[in-house]
């Protein structure tokens, strides 16, 4: 269907039919005296002057912007002929229905296409043959975009399909797929799928379904990770767990692995090594002090290496519950006796205790301490004296609650005068 051509320019004549030579046009604000710019051409480019000199033929150029103008035609020699208010473009309201196709063709540096909309309708609406069309393509008034819907609720809201992202000549490399129970974020054949931040890759999963965390995965492995993996809760393992170093941090920061519990609540031997503190020379000083650890020790190991005491006390082994700082010694509970054999024999209810009371002799031992329930141990003891006498002791201390601290002191007021001291745990 053809469409009727508009007026190419603006014609203004004299009550007596003749073209308004010099005529002027005044173009205002709707419904003010504030002057309000129209164009030479439609690129908006270009103003008028204020008020339009009509040519020879009373006529002129006058573009529109997207303002709602008052005209004011005067003669030349400025008296008023009319006045008319609220005067603007065509909008989608009274502007023509096209039937047929629209090509806008423009080489400016202007848009090619311009939408203002300042109601509350949408900038834009693209429907099938249904009217009104419930999954048309709209872009309303704040800039939402909303394909298959006309209610978008986001910048860009896709309702009832798929994203697909193609390469220039449509090969498909990834597509989004929403669902009610999951969303798919799949990369199209032999691609990769990685995540970035900060121009850094974080991320890969490859077209095989390995996934790498900081790098890009080895072959065969399902997921490779460069740096620490914390876990605030179970890890799971169904087959084997392979652990090639274990190390031991600093007491105050404990052991990087305290180990690991399998199935049936075994414990692999090989992911909880038995660890060590460092060797204390017992040459002076009242105590030994070993600190932090950790909570899952189920046994404390004692090595006494040729140590003595100035005097006749005895040595004697506490338990603790405190830090480095605020030690928190138990000293009661215990059940405790040492016998030296052949000589004599001695209890404690303070500690557990090991058998020295000469000054002329030194003793090297074993006393192991193990976790019977989460609050009670039970330590075993064996060594022997340089006369040669040998030793043998036990104890049970209940009530202990989580133990932290180990100590080596001594019945009385002693001071230690040879040999060294060792704590093992596991």
């Amino acid at each position: 269907m053809a469409a009727l051509t508009p007026t190419a320019k603006m014609q203004f004549f004299k009550a007596d039919g003749t073209p308004l030579v010099g005529g002027k046009l005044y173009t205002y604000t709707a419904g003010t005296t504030t002057p309000q710019t129209t164009y030479t051409d439609s690129s908006g480019g270009t103003a008028n002057t204020n008020p339009v000199i009509l040519d020879s033929r009373g006529e002129a150029n006058i573009w529109l912007g997207g303002a709602t103008y008052k005209f004011k035609l005067a003669d030349s020699n400025d008296v008023e002929i009319w006045t008319v208010d609220n005067i603007s473009a065509p909008t989608s309201g009274v502007s023509p229905a096209l039937s047929g196709n629209v090509t806008i063709d423009t080489n400016s540096s202007a848009p090619a296409l311009k939408i203002t909309q300042t109601g509350t309708g949408y900038a834009l609406r693209v429907q099938d043959s249904t009217d009104p069309d419930a999954t048309s393509t709209v872009i309303d008034n704040t800039g939402k975009v909303g394909i298959g819907t006309i209610s978008p609720s986001e910048s860009l809201d896709v309702s009832g399909g798929n994203i697909a992202m193609t390469s220039a000549g449509g090969t498909l490399y990834a597509k989004i797929t929403p669902g009610a129970s999951t969303t798919d974020l799949a990369a199209d054949g032999a691609r990769a799928l990685t995540f970035t931040t900060n121009s850094n890759e974080r991320l890969r999963i490859t077209d095989t379904g390995l996934v790498g965390i900081g790098k890009t995965p080895s072959a065969g492995v399902e997921l490779d990770v460069v740096g620490d993996i914390a876990a605030s809760a179970t890890v799971s393992v169904g087959t084997t767990l392979l652990v090639n170093t274990i190390t031991e941090k600093t007491a105050s920061a404990g052991v990087t692995a305290a180990g690991v519990l399998l199935k049936n609540s075994l414990v692999a031997g090989s992911a909880r090594p038995i660890l060590s503190f460092t060797e204390q020379a017992t040459t002076s000083g009242t105590e030994f002090l070993f600190n932090d650890i950790p909570s899952y020790v189920n046994r404390i190991s004692v090595m006494l290496n040729g140590i003595s005491l100035s005097g006749s006390d005895s040595l004697i082994i506490q338990l603790g519950t405190g830090t480095s700082g605020t030690p928190v010694w138990i000293a009661s509970g215990y059940v405790s006796q040492s016998l030296q054999i052949g000589v004599t024999s001695i209890s404690s209810t303070s500690a557990f205790n090991v058998i020295l009371g000469n000054n002329a002799v030194t003793v090297s031992g074993l006393m192991t301490i193990s976790k019977m329930t989460p609050s009670s141990w039970l330590s075993t003891s064996y060594g022997a004296d340089t006369t040669p006498r040998a030793y043998i002791g036990y104890g049970i201390l209940t009530g202990a609650g989580t133990i932290t601290q180990i100590r080596l002191t001594r019945t009385g007021t002693n001071t230690f005068d040879a040999g060294s001291v060792n704590v093992f745990y596991e």
